[in-house]
């Protein structure tokens, strides 16, 4: 159960990564020296673009992927929450590996650029702290459906017509003048 939950999130994470790979705006540098560049103005932006874009891709996923996970009742609980978590965070790892790919092949890095030259660098996530926003939403979401079930074991199952001990009474007397009780 658990390397069932964890493949399919790591799978589906990746896929966010491709999504990002597409969407991350490419930073243009003003080459001022060999392997050194500077940023063009309004350039140096989009390094926060793309950050911001793959915290967005991370959200979602974190959202959607223990919602889907939350219906299959018969394993909730603390496993589910442990596999979701653990999902989480390789599906983020994962999704900065294939999406950070998938930007150097949209951008290819450029050899040996003359001085003065202007230059395309393909987006890339710099700062490991945006591998927690998954993880961190996921268990977020967990959280708030297991403290909204109402049963102690987390199952929800609606009962059956035949267990509700709902006694039936006569109905109570009419106050129809044209019949006779």
């Amino acid at each position: 159960m658990l390397s069932v939950v964890v493949g399919i999130s790591v799978a589906v994470s990746a896929l966010g990564g491709v999504l990002w790979g597409f969407l991350a705006p490419a930073q243009q540098l003003l080459v001022v020296a060999q392997d050194r560049g500077a940023a063009l103005t309004g350039e140096s932006l989009h390094r926060f673009d793309g950050l911001a874009l793959f915290s967005f891709v991370s959200l979602a996923l974190g959202l959607v992927l223990p919602i889907g996970w939350w219906l299959w009742r018969s394993e909730r609980g603390p496993r589910l929450f442990g596999a979701v978590f653990v999902g989480a965070l390789a599906g983020s790892v994962a999704a900065i590996l294939v999406g950070n790919g998938i930007a150097a092949l949209r951008f290819p890095k450029a050899t040996d650029p003359a001085i003065g030259s202007i230059v395309t660098v393909a987006p890339s996530i710099e700062t490991p702290l945006v591998l927690i926003v998954q993880a961190l939403t996921a268990s977020l979401v967990i959280l708030l459906l297991a403290a909204m079930n109402p049963n102690d074991n987390l199952q929800h199952t609606d009962p059956e017509p035949d267990d509700l001990d709902v006694e039936f009474y006569p109905p109570p007397p009419s106050f129809d003048s044209n019949r006779a009780d």
